[in-house]
This record gives structure tokens, sequence and C-alpha cells, in this order.
């Protein structure tokens, strides 16, 4: 099976290339707009064109979509692809969407609660995003739509790379209340696991499932915190008020944001400013949603990674890119 994965140079897309370039039954190709991957077939690909993605879809069994970005690229991206599969004749969609799509629904959450827009830009082109696959499959075309939490693991800057230098930093802790919400986290080889599973599915045309994704055993996110400060040495933990949180979302987190795109614009690295706290994430820590796996694991055939041994590659891996972070920011501009 000729395998077409879209986002290859993100977090998911990378990974999931290589475990399938590892089967004895898939072929797969990485492509984004500037995708290069040493000893693996690569094409560049405006995902936003339907005339450039029919083009590269053809001869293609399936097309996985791992493209993130911005809300037009996430949702002008996956109607651009539901247009190019119908004339490309690549039958088979998988979509990795979100549990954002269920907006701030509480309690334990399958994959038939209604899709919600109203949390903000993203979930809102995540909803977009699977309307348009809906159309593609009313077309006659095949799609499976998963719905991960949050995917971490090593590599994950933004669960375990980010979070971990709030935590070092005295700016994560136990947030009481603020953070009971469930973390819904994910290895990122159970997603991948999910989509390989996902392309070998038994679907006829005009038929579409969807999968929520997410460890039975995650956290609630401060008992996360918690263990990942632990493991990681950032102890001991604050406990940090609501007004500490708001503070630093809303008074600090505007600036330091337009600080990283004023030095990613000039080429400079932006991990010599503090990671900005986006709002959202305020909510999220204390949203009571919990996702249903139960039909993942009986039809995709999931064994998902365990909670401790997830924390524990994690923190390895932050430890090891935290100390060569410091190296790089204690070496001297220059030498004599």
């Amino acid at each position: 099976m000729r395998v077409l994965v879209l986002g290859a140079t993100g977090y998911v897309g990378q990974r999931l290339v290589n475990l399938l370039a590892n089967t004895s039954w898939a072929e797969p190709v990485g492509a984004s707009r500037g995708y290069t991957a040493p000893g693996l077939e690569s094409l560049r690909v405006d995902t936003r064109d339907p005339a450039s993605l029919a083009a590269a879809l053809r001869g293609f069994d399936a097309v996985v979509n791992c493209v993130a970005g911005s809300a037009r690229a996430i949702s002008e991206g996956s109607l651009s692809l539901a247009q190019a599969c119908q004339t490309a004749e690549c039958t088979r969609i998988v979509h990795l969407s979100t549990m954002s799509v269920y907006g701030p629904a509480e309690g334990l959450i399958n994959e038939d609660a209604p899709l919600d827009p109203g949390l903000g830009w993203y979930g809102r082109a995540k909803c977009e995003a699977e309307a348009h696959l809906s159309d593609f499959v009313r077309g006659g075309g095949q799609a499976v739509i998963l719905r991960p939490g949050c995917v971490f693991g090593p590599g994950s800057e933004l669960w375990v790379g980010r979070t971990g230098r709030w935590l070092n930093s005295r700016r994560l802790g136990d947030l009481g209340a603020a953070g009971d919400g469930w973390s819904n986290l994910v290895h990122v080889d159970d997603v991948c696991q999910a989509v390989i599973a996902a392309l070998q599915l038994p679907l006829a045309p005009h038929q579409s499932a969807a999968f929520n994704l997410a460890a039975p055993d995650s956290p609630r996110w401060n008992d996360y915190f918690l263990d990942l400060a632990l493991a990681t040495g950032a102890t001991p933990v604050p406990r940090l008020s609501q007004r500490q949180l708001l503070l630093d979302a809303w008074g600090a987190g505007p600036p330091l944001k337009v600080a990283e795109l004023l030095l990613k614009r000039f080429g400079v690295s932006p991990n010599s400013v503090p990671d900005p706290m986006p709002p959202g994430l305020l909510r999220l820590w204390k949203q009571h949603i919990q996702l249903d796996t139960r039909a993942a694991t009986k039809k995709l055939g999931l064994n998902w990674t365990p909670y401790t041994e997830s924390l524990q590659s994690s923190a390895a891996w932050f430890l090891k890119e935290h100390q060569l972070a410091r190296k790089v920011l204690e070496k001297p501009l220059w030498t004599h």
C-alpha cells in the first residue's frame, strides 16, 4: 500500500513515516511544503492547492493528514485534500483531528458526542476539517478520523518540553481545582499505531469511522505536573493560585508571544525568552473531560503504552534536551 503522509515534518508525522517504513506492507512517502528525509521517498506539496495535491496523490492508495498550523492550513487544507483525493482516485483518508472538537463538554465522552466549535480557532478549524471529510465520504470515499487528546512522549515540545520548562521555572505546579481536569495524555507511538491500524481497517465506499485516542491510565493534570516535576528535579513543587496563572497567561503571555514571533522573524532562536502560557490552557487544565477510548482499543487493537513508561521516557528526553540547551546558552559568543 502506497501511503502519502502530509505534515511529515511534524511531531507525529516524522515518527509515523519511520514506523510505516518498518512494516512489510506499507510504502510511505513523506510530504510537506519543505520535506526531505534521508533514505525515504519524499515530496514537496502545498496542502492548500487541490491541483498540486491531486498530482502528488496519483498512484497512492491512502493519505494520512497530519497537517497542523493555522486555522486556514487546517480547514482549507482538509477541503483541498478531499477534492484532490476525488480527482486522483485516492480512496482513503486517515485524518488526525483532536479532542478539542468536543468543545467544553465534560464527563466521559465517546465518539457519538456532538461536535462543538465553541472553544476557539483551533477547535473550530478541526470541526470544519471533519465536515469537509464528511463530504468526501458522501462522494464515495473512505475516512478514518482520529481524535487524540494531548500527544506526548520523547520529543514532545508542547506537553513535555514546554511543560518541563514551566515546572523548572516555578511557573507551573500544583494548581488545586484549576488543575483537576483529566489530561487525556496519549503516547506518540500509540497515535502512530492507531494510524497504521486505521489504514488497514475494513471499510466500504461511503463509510467512515472515528476513534478517540487517550491512554486509559492517563492522570489528572495536577498529578502529571507533580510526576514530571519529580522526574526532572523541578522540586519543591509550588502551589499556584488562580491569580498567578491569570497574570502569567493574560499579563505576561501576549508580550512574550510577540517577542517569540519577532525573534523567529529575524532568524533568532526563541529559546532565549520564556515560553508564553496560552490562556486556553487554563481552561483545558480544569476541564473534566475524559475520552472514552474503548472503541479504539477494540476495533483498532491498540495496546496502550503505560503512563509510567511514557513518563520515564519523556523525562529522560527532557533532561537531555535541557542539558544541551544550557550548554548552548553558556557558550561564549566569541573566543580568543
